[in-house]
């Protein structure tokens, strides 16, 4: 009987973390989507600051990007791709991490991520990776298939299908 007191009493006690939890992880998951759909579709670079952590950090393969080159490096894309348009496809979250699966569409029809314009449509899907800190995007770890981008761009060639085997 005891053992039962006590649990549910330390259930009782535990329920206003878990209900302060979710409730951050839903304000997380709203920033995250607002970031994706009002920032990065729409262009609207100037509100970069409203998701971001003024020490954020955007880890890379080699190179851990600052706010400043983030944004940098979505303005170049926003330039290869001026018509691009950004979707959010499903979002998780778990203590202080979003998970965003993406999809970016548009046309190569501006020079802009190191690529010359060659009129050529792009659609890739990713996912990045957030975590927050007080309510701001303070890093972040973004995947997406660079060589995909730039055979739709006829940018690099396409796989070479391999030659059909005569039957045995």
């Amino acid at each position: 009987m005891r053992k039962g007191l006590l649990l549910l009493l330390l259930f009782v006690i535990g329920l206003p973390v878990m209900a302060r939890q979710a409730g951050e992880q839903e304000r997380n998951k709203q920033i995250a989507r607002s970031f994706f759909e009002e920032v990065l579709d729409q262009g609207r670079f100037d509100q970069y600051a409203a998701s971001h952590a003024t020490d954020f950090v955007a880890h890379g393969g080699d190179h851990e990007a600052t706010l400043a080159e983030d944004i940098a490096a979505a303005k170049e894309e926003r330039k290869a791709l001026p018509d691009m348009k950004v979707s959010v496809n499903q979002i998780l979250a778990e203590r202080d991490l979003v998970a965003v699966y993406w999809t970016v569409s548009g046309t190569n029809t501006g020079a802009g991520m190191g690529f010359p314009a060659t009129g050529r449509k792009i659609k890739i899907g990713g996912m990045t990776l957030f975590r927050f800190k007080a309510g701001k995007i303070c890093e972040e770890w973004s995947a997406w298939n660079m060589l995909s981008v730039m055979q739709q761009a006829g940018l690099y060639p396409p796989p070479q299908q391999p030659a059909p085997r005569p039957n045995q």
